[in-house]
Order: C-alpha cells, then sequence, then structure tokens
C-alpha cells in the first residue's frame, strides 16, 4: 500500500469517523464548548473554511456579545493557525437584553455558534493534515457572579475537495439564521450636547423598531433609549459615552419587525453627521431602559409589591397627621351608622386613587417627554412646598379652634376636609396622597422603578395598587363593623384630642419650611414663614367675623390678610439668597453626618473610586424625604457605622435630590428606583455592575451586615476566579 495512502488512513482514524468534523466537546466549570467544521475537508484549491465556536453556559448563565454592556466580556479566540491562513473576527447572533444586577447587558441565555471563516491558500497537497488551534476565552455570569473561564481549542482536518459536511450543515444554517442581517440603509448620527441620536431608514413596511445595540464599546450608556419615528425611518436618543468623540464610524444591530410581522435585525453602519439632524415626529416607545416585555409573573409581583407598599406607607410619618384627622372623623362616624361609615371610607379611597392617577399620569408624561423626574418630583418646586406648608397651617390653626370653615368658605387645606363628610373624605384622601409623596416605604422603590420602564397600563396598574395600599387600613375599618368596634367611643377626648393634633400640622408646615430654606435659602425661608404668618392672621380674623358685630370688617382684614399671604408666597423665587454651598453644586463638600464626611456626589468622584478599588458607600437623598432624613439620623450619623466606615476606609458621597437633577434621576432609574431614598455600596476590587443596594429602612446593624455581605462576596469571587485561571 503506498505510504500517502497509510498516512491518510492513519490521519482518517485519529480524527474519528463520527458525523462531522469536529474536536473532542469539552466542558468548563460552567460551560461547554466544541470547534467544528462546517467543511469536510480543506479545499486543496484555496478558498474558505467556515469554524464554529460552540458555547453552551449552564442552565441559569449566560455569555455576551461583542459589546456585553454595563458588564461582562464577549467571547474571543487567539488563533494559532499554519502559515498563509487567515482568519475574520468571530460572527456574534443578534443579542437580547439580559439585566445583571441593576445594569444593563447584552448577550445570550441559550447555547450559541460563533462562525468565523479562515481564508485558506491555494496550492495544498490532498491528504496533508491542517491543524486549526486556538486559545479561547470568556465569561458566564449568572444573576450574583461572573466568572472568566478559557480552554485550549483545536481541529485537525485532512485537504481535500472542500465540500460542506452535510452533517452540520443545518447547525451552521441555523448560526447564519441568527446573524444580522447586513444592510446598507443610509445611516447617521450626531453628538447633541451629552447624548447621541441615531438616524437609521426603515424598509417599507417594517413594523415599530425595539432597540439598537451598538458595538463599540463605551460609545453610548446603555441605561436609557429614547425611540421616535423620523421621516421614513427612527431615531435612537442615547447618553453619551466615555468614547463618544473617537468614532466617525459606528456599527450596531437594529432589532424591528419586518413587514410580515416577524422579529428581523439588520447590522447598520452609521456615519457621523456634522451638524444636527432634522427633527422627528413624537416619540414612539418614550424614554425608558430598553427591555423585553415583563412576563406576567413580574406584572402580578410588581403589582402585590406595591398593594404591600401602599399599605407599609401607612406608618410612615408623613402620612400620621392625616391618619389622625381619619381616626377623629372616624369616631365621629361610630355614632352615624354604617351606611356613614362606608361612605366615608369609599370616598377616602377615590380621593387617595384619583390623586395618585392624577399623579401617575404626570410623571408618565413628563418622563416620555425626557424630564428627568421620579417619584416625589412635585416636591422638587419650592412653589408647591409654600402652598403645602400653608395647607398644613391652615389645618393647624382650624384643629386648634382658631377659625370654623362654614358650608360657603374658602376651599383651603382642612376647608376641604371639614365642610361636610363625603367632600371631607375624598379631599383628605387626595391630602394623605400629597404628603405620603415625601416617604417611601419597604416594598415601593422595587415596584415603582419597575412600573416606570413599562407600558402606560401596567405603569397605571402598579400605581393603582400602591394607592390602594395606602387607602386599606381605612377602609377596612369602615367596611367592618368587627374592627370599627375596637376603637375608642365618643366623649368629651375628642375636644381635647383635636387640639392636640394641630401640633403634628404645624410641625409638617415647620419642616416644609425648612425644605424651602435648603432648596432656596434663609431669606426664601423667611418670606415663606412670613406668608404663613399672614394666612394665620387671615384665618384669625375671618374666625372673628363668624361671631361678632363688625363682621364686615374682620372679613375684609381676612381678606386682606390673605392677599398679602399670596403676595409673599408668589414671590418665594426670587428670595432665593443665601442658597447652601452643597445644593445643586457638583464638586462641593456635603454635610457632616455623625463621624462621617460626605462628599458631593459626581459620576465621575463613584467612578474613580471605583476604579482604584477603594470601597465606597453612595446615597441619595432629599431634605424633603422624611424616610431619608430617618435613616440618617438612626443609622447612617451613628458612633456604630462611622466606626465601621472610617476603620476600613469607605468613602462616603452623598447624593442631594431636593431640587431637580437629572444626572441623579438617570443614577435612581439605573438602580430601578423611582425616587429616594437609595443606599448602594461598593466593595474594593467590585466593578459599577457590582453595587449591594441597601434596604430603605436603615438601622446600624443592617448597614454594616449588608458591608459585611457585599466584603464577603467579593472576597470569595476573587478566590473563585483564581482557582479557575
Amino acid at each position: 500500500m503506498p505510504r500517502r495512502t497509510v498516512r491518510a488512513l492513519a490521519l482518517l482514524a485519529a480524527v474519528g469517523f463520527a458525523p462531522g468534523v469536529s474536536a473532542e466537546v469539552l466542558e468548563t466549570t460552567y460551560s461547554r464548548i466544541e470547534l467544528i467544521a462546517e467543511q469536510a475537508s480543506v479545499p486543496a484549491t484555496g478558498g474558505r473554511v467556515t469554524l464554529g465556536f460552540h458555547l453552551e453556559p449552564n442552565r441559569g448563565w449566560h455569555a455576551y456579545w461583542v459589546n456585553p454592556g454595563d458588564a461582562g466580556k464577549e467571547p474571543s479566540i487567539d488563533w494559532a493557525l499554519p502559515d498563509g491562513f487567515t482568519v475574520q473576527p468571530l460572527q456574534f447572533p443578534t443579542p437580547h437584553l439580559i439585566p445583571f444586577g441593576d445594569f444593563n447587558t447584552y448577550g445570550y441565555e441559550d447555547a450559541i455558534l460563533l462562525l468565523a471563516d479562515v481564508d485558506v491558500p491555494a496550492g495544498l497537497e490532498p491528504g496533508t493534515a491542517i491543524r486549526f488551534a486556538g486559545e479561547a476565552g470568556w465569561v458566564v455570569c449568572d444573576d450574583a457572579l461572573c466568572v472568566p473561564e478559557d480552554a485550549d481549542i483545536e481541529l485537525t482536518m485532512l485537504v481535500g475537495d472542500g465540500d460542506v459536511d452535510v452533517d452540520v450543515a443545518d447547525r451552521f444554517l441555523a448560526a447564519r439564521d441568527a446573524l444580522p442581517e447586513r444592510v446598507d440603509w443610509p445611516a447617521r448620527f450626531a453628538l447633541v450636547d451629552e447624548d447621541i441620536e441615531f438616524d437609521a431608514s426603515l424598509p417599507v413596511g417594517a413594523g415599530p423598531p425595539a432597540a439598537l445595540f451598538v458595538a463599540p464599546k463605551r460609545f453610548v450608556r446603555y441605561g436609557e433609549q429614547a425611540v421616535a419615528r423620523s421621516v421614513g425611518g427612527v431615531r435612537f436618543t442615547m447618553a453619551a459615552g466615555r468614547k463618544a468623540g473617537d468614532f466617525d464610524t459606528v456599527d450596531a444591530v437594529l432589532t424591528y419587525r419586518n413587514a410580515d410581522g416577524d422579529d428581523a435585525s439588520a447590522w447598520l453602519t452609521f456615519a457621523k453627521n456634522d451638524g444636527p439632524l432634522p427633527a422627528v415626529a413624537a416619540p414612539t416607545g418614550g424614554v425608558g431602559t430598553v427591555a423585553t416585555a415583563a412576563t406576567a409573573g413580574e406584572v402580578i409581583r410588581a403589582i402585590v409589591f406595591g398593594l404591600l407598599g401602599g399599605i407599609l406607607l401607612n406608618l410612615m410619618p408623613c402620612v400620621f397627621p392625616i391618619l389622625s384627622l381619619k381616626a377623629l372623623g372616624l369616631a365621629d362616624l361610630s355614632t352615624a351608622g354604617a351606611k356613614a361609615a362606608r361612605e366615608s371610607g369609599l370616598l377616602y379611597t377615590a380621593g387617595v386613587l384619583a390623586t395618585f392617577l392624577v399623579i401617575a399620569v404626570l410623571l408618565i408624561v413628563l418622563r416620555q417627554a425626557g424630564e428627568a423626574v421620579g417619584w416625589g418630583f412635585q416636591l422638587q418646586s419650592p412653589w408647591v412646598i409654600v402652598v403645602l406648608g400653608l395647607a398644613m397651617v391652615a389645618i393647624g390653626l382650624n384643629l386648634a379652634g382658631v377659625f370654623e370653615i362654614g358650608t360657603r368658605a374658602m376651599g383651603l387645606g382642612q376647608g376641604l376636609t371639614a365642610s361636610n363628610e363625603r367632600r371631607a373624605a375624598f379631599f383628605t384622601g387626595a391630602l394623605a396622597v400629597v404628603v405620603a409623596t415625601p416617604c417611601t416605604a419597604p416594598f415601593m422603590a422595587g415596584a415603582l422603578g419597575f412600573a416606570l420602564v413599562q407600558p402606560v397600563p401596567v405603569a397605571l396598574a402598579v400605581f393603582m395598587a400602591l394607592g390602594f395600599g395606602l387607602a386599606l387600613p381605612y377602609l377596612a375599618l369602615t367596611l367592618l363593623p368587627a374592627l370599627g368596634r375596637t376603637l375608642p367611643k365618643p366623649g368629651p377626648w375628642m375636644a381635647t384630642f383635636r387640639h392636640v393634633l394641630a401640633f403634628p400640622m404645624l410641625a409638617t408646615a415647620l419642616w416644609l419650611f425648612w425644605v424651602i430654606g435648603r432648596q432656596l435659602g434663609a431669606t426664601a425661608m423667611a418670606v415663606a414663614l412670613l406668608a404663613a404668618l399672614f394666612l394665620g392672621f387671615a384665618l384669625w380674623a375671618y374666625g372673628r367675623s363668624a361671631g361678632g358685630s363688625r363682621t364686615a370688617v374682620w372679613r375684609t382684614a381676612a381678606v386682606a390678610g390673605l392677599a398679602a399671604c399670596i403676595a409673599a408666597g408668589a414671590n418665594i423665587g426670587e428670595r432665593s439668597i443665601g442658597t447652601t454651598a452643597a445644593a445643586g453644586v457638583p464638586g462641593s463638600a456635603a454635610h457632616r453626618l455623625g463621624k462621617l464626611e460626605p462628599e458631593a456626589f459626581t459620576p465621575d468622584r463613584v467612578m474613580g473610586y471605583v476604579e482604584s478599588d477603594t470601597p465606597v458607600f453612595v446615597y441619595f437623598t432629599a431634605d424633603w424625604c422624611i424616610s431619608c432624613k430617618v435613616n440618617e439620623r438612626i443609622a447612617l450619623a451613628t458612633d456604630e457605622v462611622g466606626d465601621a466606615f472610617n476603620d476600613r476606609g469607605i468613602k462616603v458621597i452623598e447624593g442631594d435630590w431636593t431640587t431637580e437633577d437629572p444626572v441623579i434621576t438617570e443614577w435612581l432609574t439605573r438602580y430601578d428606583r423611582a425616587g429616594v431614598p437609595l443606599y448602594l455600596y461598593f466593595p474594593a476590587g467590585s466593578s459599577l455592575a457590582e453595587a449591594t443596594v441597601l434596604p430603605q429602612v436603615l438601622l446600624p446593624g443592617v448597614v454594616i451586615a449588608a458591608i459585611d455581605a457585599a466584603d464577603t462576596a467579593v472576597a470569595d469571587t476573587a478566590v473563585a476566579d483564581a482557582a479557575v485561571s
């Protein structure tokens, strides 16, 4: 037998006679990998061989696209090929969004086949063995851990006719179908302030686009995409990344619905535009995190969390004064009969739900218009705070007996809750919602954060569940007689109790005027207090007019006092002298917090500490957020927490959201929060994708336990990485 034939037979035995040309399937700790070839042999006359790197993460784990997003690392292969052979870059299938912690990553949860075209030189001797080898590296993650893996891969093929191997043809056909189609549709991008706008034409009959996956890393930020229809196409607007100015052309994958209604994807190249892009039509998708449609289970969970958060909101200090009013009303209703009690409960619930609906619609509309707003956004307006503070003054003076409201009296504050029980019940519910917005409760943050990135019907359902939870305790007391009988019986004590309730109302007003001082300075706070003084005089004069002989004089004095109050309140924004140093000044020093010395929040400051492996605690607060201030006083400002942070060298950064700050709003949204408080801890050696999110209700032990757990998790990950490497 000729020697060449013997050598060929030996090589065939070495690679095996199993279907397809493939190497051994390798199993790493978290993946299964395999190198296969589309052709049964290497073409002797030259041409191309397509190799396929099969990567299958374990169940519950995922791998990444060429741009992994906020975290992760794409698969890569360092090839070692014979002389004359050249390999093209790996071809990746269309990715999908995989939220990792509180960041957005792009990748695959199922097995993928990454294609690599190898150019083969001509003139190879038939029967020669060709070895394709390389060192593959990739990262796989689950919901809590990311692990880098690597393996040496190789595949030996014989030189022959280069025909396709029918046993693996279907696998390569499926892999090519998963690739985004390369198209030459007109596409361009432009840098506009701190955003990047991408314009692309769409084929006739194409449905709404879903997402744009930008290939260059750090060219954009991965949290939010605003989608709008342009003339003959679509525009995506995203926040610019650190390398936004480094590219003249940018590749990206556009996912959309084709004319047949099927999901499709296209690989486009966007060219840089020198000037601004033309105007577009109204947004089609609004501003929101690019996400897959929420499952029914996720929606139900958010609604349940909203309901629980609303119930617990009744225990927050913001709502106590209003609930005290209802407790007083319940005692009155105990003598009016079950029907009157039911009406009161239902109307109170209607007031709560109606007000929640108004706030939800305003919040959604403003966010879709591009405004950086969140839960409690109305309290970032000084005029809203002044009106609310004056309403608390009016309610307090009414409870103290300074004046009484008749059926034709002013409709201010308690005037909406005291003229008759039906109107009183509805507007007390509305007032409860308004004063509840400075507070958040457990379960609320996740539910609201989820709601604000969902379609409008889902968002409204979550808000309504939150409102129903707030109203539920009072509603239950009015609908269930057995619960109502547990309340104290009416008696002389009610007059004293009513006077006592005046002081929580006045204390709430004092706190609101302090917030004005924090927002606009001491002079503005003095003007707000002057408006309260004029209102107090007007209400006192009105009270004197009810039973005196000079009714016209006293009512004239009341009108004059009310006019002076309105004039002072209307000018509050012009008196912003003496604003606190830290408010709204990036990089300035924040106030001292017990033994801690917080620095003012800027994204660069946080990233600088994280990248330098310095542990950092970031908290977002607002002066109108009572939950925030309670947590700061009973947890963060304690010696126990201060000593723990200082001993470990943990830096502390405060983000003040008292006045509107789009940058802070962006960070809140990134961590699925609609408002404050938000507490983040980045251990040494972690990344921005590995933040520990602390609960919204803090105690010293809770803070320290969370820090300990996060440090331990990072240390365990480092040990695991060392073991794998």
